[in-house]
């Protein structure tokens, strides 16, 4: 008991150094929103179309820890679709005819690598622009409708609540006093495979079950115009323009 005791009093104790130390470079939070587009990649398109999107919006808080370093914390509101039809270069997806739309609800916490010194007292060199990398994890749910066109009950919907892992490379700029906006793209690497209701599983081709629809199972073997896509989870895309407003608050020394 003592040992656990000994262990979460250093622990709250490194917490409040680092707080104190974020404090002293910046005491700067930021609360914005975003608007852009998610796209998809899956079983029904295993290739990129950046064309081929549905609008989104964000809401975000971040937390310029230092100079290099900030964390976010991120919600999202959108859509993501695929359609066979749109492998124009793939007979095989012609020939099957798949098509489907959802909406997705997520949260993401992600950490951040600021290339330059933006908007820091800490260097003599400040820069009122800097790229930058992250990385994050969360989860999302979402609601599937999808039209199985080589299926005897072509409906379906279904809803699911995937994890996944995010990387991204973004670019932010000081607009005006305490203003920045930025440009950002993520991808989604989601820990299912059946978001689009199309997936694989241990070499069988697998139709997720849903309320409208029983589960059912294509053995691979049967003709690749049914069963063309990609082994890999499906993931998606995010993709945003956005706007956030700077707190932060001077600390004048104490009087001698």
């Amino acid at each position: 008991m003592i040992i656990y005791y000994s262990i979460i009093r250093k622990t709250f104790f490194l917490i409040y150094l680092f707080t104190l130390s974020s404090i002293s470079y910046s005491q700067r939070w930021e609360v914005g929103v975003g608007v852009g587009i998610c796209n998809y990649k899956g079983d029904i398109m295993p290739s990129f179309k950046p064309f081929f999107a549905r609008p989104a919006g964000s809401t975000f808080i971040r937390m310029n820890c230092t100079r290099s370093v900030s964390f976010k914390v991120q919600g999202m509101f959108g859509g993501i679709a695929g359609d066979d039809k749109a492998i124009k270069s793939d007979p095989y997806h012609q020939a099957r005819g798949h098509s489907f739309s959802a909406i997705i609800l997520e949260g993401i916490g992600q950490i951040e690598y600021n290339f330059a010194n933006f908007r820091t007292t800490a260097s003599r060199i400040v820069n009122n622009w800097t790229p930058y990398v992250f990385g994050g994890y969360g989860g999302t749910t979402i609601q599937t409708r999808a039209k199985l066109a080589t299926i005897y009950n072509p409906t379906y919907t279904a809803r699911s609540s995937p994890s996944f892992l995010a990387l991204g490379i973004g670019f932010k700029k000081e607009w005006k006093n305490q203003w920045n906006w930025g440009i950002e793209f993520g991808s989604r690497w989601t820990n299912i495979d059946l978001i689009d209701a199309v997936g694989y599983k241990d070499g069988i081709v697998q139709i997720a079950p849903s309320s409208t629809l029983p589960s059912v199972i294509f053995p691979y073997s049967f003709q690749k115009n049914q069963t063309p896509g990609t082994k890999v989870n499906d993931m998606y895309y995010y993709t945003n323009f956005s706007i956030s407003y700077l707190f932060f608050k001077v600390h004048c020394p104490p009087r001698r």
